[in-house]
């Protein structure tokens, strides 16, 4: 894994930031105990981090992010495609998107609220853990914040600033 001074990224210069032609209309959310095959994504940034008190791993990936907790089995894989998770979530990338998922195992309880802001509610690369910039206003952030962990996903072309967040429980029995 290599190793990151300041945690905001952008692709090299002559890349092409551009990921298809298409252009998503949704986010999917999959969540899961086990690791998703992660050899499958375009990993941008990879940075460590603590959430609910465990080692974890915050990941910008080509089409998103993934967070993962090994030790409480919980794996937040997010991505502009569908997903083939059985615990599936799908949000519209529009201003004025309202969702909340829960993901509930033996070993942690985490809920996730989802709201579709203004572009310009985006907050800036700066006070995020790990950051990576596809466009001049197109980035994907994951910040660790008290009990969680809050996302941003920025979609110029909808003026809009996709932010989620994110709060965790680990549950009795995880405790040892």
């Amino acid at each position: 894994m290599p190793s990151h001074s300041h945690p905001t990224t952008e692709p090299p210069a002559g890349s092409d930031p551009s990921q298809s032609a298409e252009t998503p209309t949704e986010l999917y959310f999959g969540y899961s105990a086990d690791v998703p095959d992660l050899t499958t994504v375009d990993v941008k940034t990879v940075a460590p981090a603590t959430l609910a008190g465990e080692p974890a791993v915050l990941t910008v990936i080509g089409s998103s992010h993934y967070v993962g907790l090994p030790a409480l089995d919980f794996h937040e894989l997010c991505s502009c495609e569908p997903l083939p998770h059985e615990r599936t979530h799908e949000t519209p990338l529009s201003a004025g998107a309202e969702r909340e998922f829960r993901f509930e195992s033996d070993r942690l309880d985490a809920r996730t609220v989802v709201e579709g802001r203004p572009l310009d509610a985006f907050p800036g690369p700066e006070t995020a853990t790990v950051a990576y910039r596809f466009e001049p206003e197109a980035w994907t952030t994951i910040r660790v914040a008290d009990g969680g962990y809050e996302t941003y996903h920025t979609y110029p072309e909808y003026d809009l600033a996709l932010y989620t967040e994110t709060t965790m429980t680990p549950r009795r029995a995880a405790q040892r």
